[in-house]
């Protein structure tokens, strides 16, 4: 039979410096402090371990096995984190198996590699809707998923500039044409659809920054968008000249 363990850890106690989380003192006399990706600070931070939960066990390697006198054995480790500087808090999930050469990590909520744009609930609807499925797509690595809404998300927006006029070669050079857009922002952009018609019709998959870029291209097209409507409210307010 496997033999199974678990054990609920208590806080662990350290070195004397304080804070406060939701008016409970947390401390680090009272709390390990290990390093972790923070959600919210967008990078890796030092966190108090709230609470462990550590998970383990361990049966007979197969007897056809040339190691069968070894033991199999595995273990998993789940940990509430807490940022000690913003108080975001996250669950760590760490599997360890002996047949295994790497450890198997997960995060809830996955790790945010970039934060959405503090503009985008300003977008019209279909398009915010789509741009907040692209930041669940990247936030959970599914990249090709990322790369093709971000290809739909410029076809809209192509699409309520200059109509659909036919297939994107054509919707930009018509945004070209009518001096919505320059002939450097067209290369940017073609190189972007690019990419997504490789994920969409080849199965591409683009690196991270690949796909950062990708949507730096797009966001910065949208933040145009609004920004053109915020300049024609401004000078609607600004008072004439006397």
């Amino acid at each position: 039979m496997p033999k199974r363990h678990s054990t609920l850890s208590a806080p662990v106690r350290g070195v004397s410096n304080k804070y406060y989380s939701n008016n409970v003192e947390m401390s680090e006399e009272n709390y390990k402090i290990e390093k972790a990706h923070c959600n919210q600070c967008l990078h890796e931070t030092r966190h108090f371990v709230v609470a462990l939960r550590d998970h383990s066990g361990s049966a007979p390697a197969n007897e056809h096995d040339p190691y069968c006198e070894y033991e199999v054995s595995w273990r998993t480790v789940y940990k509430m984190l807490e940022c000690c500087g913003c108080e975001n808090v996250s669950l760590e999930k760490k599997f360890y198996f002996s047949e295994y050469d790497e450890i198997e990590e997960e995060y809830y909520p996955p790790k945010v590699s970039r934060q959405t744009p503090k503009w985008l609930d300003q977008l019209p609807e279909e398009w915010y809707e789509l741009l907040k499925e692209i930041y669940v797509a990247l936030h959970a690595n599914s990249r090709r998923l990322a790369i093709m809404g971000t290809r739909t998300l410029l076809d809209l927006y192509m699409n309520e500039q200059v109509g659909d006029v036919g297939g994107f070669a054509k919707k930009l050079q018509v945004l070209e044409d009518s001096g919505q857009i320059s002939k450097p922002n067209k290369s940017t952009l073609e190189a972007a659809l690019e990419v997504g018609h490789a994920a969409s019709h080849r199965g591409h998959k683009a690196k991270t920054s690949e796909v950062n870029q990708v949507i730096d291209i797009a966001e910065n097209l949208l933040q145009g968008y609004l920004l053109t409507s915020g300049a024609e409210s401004l000078r609607a307010s600004a008072p004439p000249r006397a």
